[in-house]
């Protein structure tokens, strides 16, 4: 991803972070260039970066990220089987899954609000975490780190809204846990009643974040067809082509760094 400060700067703050890390978490860390978007997200407050990547290390072990990831694609354990099992069934409706990419090479991750089809905090949270970490896996192997929501509202009402316990969750594990790896995201046909929830929502959501939110109504629409190819799109996002169903069985047999519909 483009750089905050000159590569000189870059390189003594991610140096000083490291230097703050314990042996026990540098080998805990989620991948090589961690403390370098700590140092980004901070803009170069090395104290405040250091606090929040000894965050995301502590939280990554105590929610036991890999675990749930290897339990899905590589199970070798009944306990593995058992949440591999109950992580397929919380994806099978297709409520948040990885498809195709923006024009720069970012993965997408469509989220459907009205597909909720458990309602148990913790589940949920766990499946959205498998998500993310899917979508940056796919997202690296074009060498870059961050992820695309596109979240269509088509439908929804405020039964569908989780209660805000696990909203906050949400926003806390985007905002916190994955530092600088949102791109962009894009909200698709939410309704008049949606401003409610919003403004509900939108005191715990950081500036930086609420910056890259973009409601496709007018100039938003716009957007979706600068940054996106529209043939590869679903149609709540103004796609221009009729894109097979999605497969859960299959999405959950294909390779960790792969999205829905991509050949290997």
């Amino acid at each position: 991803e483009s750089r905050m400060f000159d590569k000189a700067k870059e390189e003594t703050g991610f140096n000083a972070i490291m230097d703050a890390l314990s042996d026990e978490e540098k080998k805990s860390m989620s991948d090589a260039n961690l403390c370098l978007r700590h140092f980004r997200a901070d803009k170069g407050d090395l104290k405040k970066a250091i606090k929040r990547t000894k965050y995301a290390i502590k939280w990554r072990n105590e929610f036991e990220v890999d675990k749930i990831v290897n339990a899905i694609h590589n199970p070798t354990t009944d306990e593995d089987r058992k949440l591999r099992s109950t992580m397929k069934h919380e994806g099978s409706s297709g409520k948040v899954y990885a498809r195709g990419y923006d024009k720069e090479g970012r993965v997408i991750l469509y989220f459907y609000p009205v597909r909720e089809n458990t309602y148990d905090g913790k589940l949920n949270i766990m499946h959205l975490v498998y998500q993310i970490e899917r979508g940056i896996a796919c997202t690296e192997k074009n060498g870059l780190e961050k992820f695309i929501i596109i979240m269509d509202f088509e439908g929804w009402t405020m039964k569908n809204s989780p209660p805000m316990s696990v909203t906050k969750e949400t926003i806390h594990v985007v905002q916190e846990c994955y530092v600088e790896r949102l791109a962009r995201v894009y909200m698709t046909n939410a309704p008049f009643m949606f401003r409610t929830f919003w403004s509900m929502v939108k005191p715990f959501i950081d500036p930086v974040t609420k910056e890259k939110i973009i409601f496709c109504s007018g100039k938003g629409k716009e957007r979706l067809k600068t940054d996106f190819d529209r043939e590869a799109l679903e149609k709540c996002a103004l796609g221009t082509e009729d894109l097979r169903p999605f497969d859960a069985e299959e999405y959950f047999s294909k390779p960790f760094d792969t999205t829905f519909d991509e050949t290997e």
